[in-house]
């Protein structure tokens, strides 16, 4: 992954937008991996991490743009009072942990263990930075709140939460926004219907790898297995970047898959329920994901 932030095209052209849309908020920073793309094409940064070893980690990472003023690092959590909560951290998968001990022990699967973190409403933040031109929100359990908060006479151009259930989409809907992609965090692919190109051709590769076909595995052994690898994870590079595991992928105009009506998306998330049940593994999703998480997916989302 590019370090040193060369400026693309893309960068380029966000430059030359006005002060709120050169903004973008990355609520749930983790490690930084979604920070480094967003400064790499351009944005400024808000970006909210309620750990504070993450925090100290991505601000050393990212010391030269903190102090050039392109990135502001918040160490708090995101809960609907402001003041000090309990904090679970995730001993496993940092991107597990949450202020729900449920969520961050994986249903009590994994060791977690207690802070005290000071805490924010999300309203605070737009509130003394402004409407980003795109929101990124992945904090296990409090996405709803930040949608909440929104001000519906000025919503960001693009938003994108962890995709936790049909209620979620709603309350997008109800503040506001009108159309929506549902996209994996697999591959970044949109789970739509009909598939896209890709996916159906993902889908095959995949298959290929897995395959006990005598030909096929000579293939494999002959050179072909690192090819179709790359073409698994071609979805992870845009416009000369590479998604590391764990990222959120791309966003806006640069996402795959048309853009659905809240009544489409509603009618494919109930399909693809049905779907999971009649075939456990899929490209398009996790064999082991929590219940009430059942696709490891984002949903995006625009005003217009």
């Amino acid at each position: 992954m590019p370090e040193k932030m060369a400026r693309s095209a893309a960068a380029n052209e966000a430059m030359n937008l006005s002060h709120s849309s050169k903004l973008i908020y990355d609520v749930g920073m983790n490690n930084g991996d979604d920070t480094a793309y967003y400064l790499w094409c351009g944005f400024r940064v808000i970006a909210i991490e309620a750990n504070p070893e993450l925090a100290a980690d991505v601000a050393q990472r990212f010391a030269h743009e903190i102090d050039a003023g392109r990135l502001t690092i918040l160490n708090v959590g995101i809960t609907a009072a402001e003041g000090e909560f309990t904090f679970w951290i995730c001993q496993t998968n940092s991107k597990f942990s949450s202020f729900d001990p449920r969520l961050a022990s994986v249903d009590g699967r994994e060791p977690h263990y207690a802070i005290q973190v000071p805490c924010r409403r999300f309203r605070s933040v737009l509130e003394e930075f402004g409407t980003p031109y795109y929101v990124k929100v992945d904090i296990q359990g409090n996405d709803f709140l930040c949608v909440e908060d929104l001000n519906a006479y000025q919503l960001p151009n693009f938003i994108s939460v962890e995709a936790s259930g049909m209620s979620l989409l709603a309350l997008l809907r109800d503040r506001g926004f009108k159309r929506f992609k549902w996209i994996s965090q697999l591959n970044f692919l949109p789970l739509q219907l009909p598939a896209v190109i890709d996916q159906r051709s993902v889908r095959y590769a995949q298959w290929l790898l897995q395959t006990r076909n005598p030909a096929v595995r000579v293939f494999r052994r002959l050179g072909g297995r690192y090819w179709l690898q790359r073409q698994v994870n071609r979805n992870r590079r845009s416009d000369g970047w590479k998604f590391p595991d764990g990222s959120s992928g791309p966003f806006g105009d640069k996402l795959p898959g048309r853009w659905l009506s809240y009544d489409e998306l509603h009618a494919t998330y109930e399909e693809f329920l049905r779907l999971r049940r009649e075939l456990p593994r899929s490209v398009s999703w996790v064999a082991d994901g929590l219940p009430s998480f059942p696709f490891w997916t984002d949903f995006h989302a625009r005003p217009d």
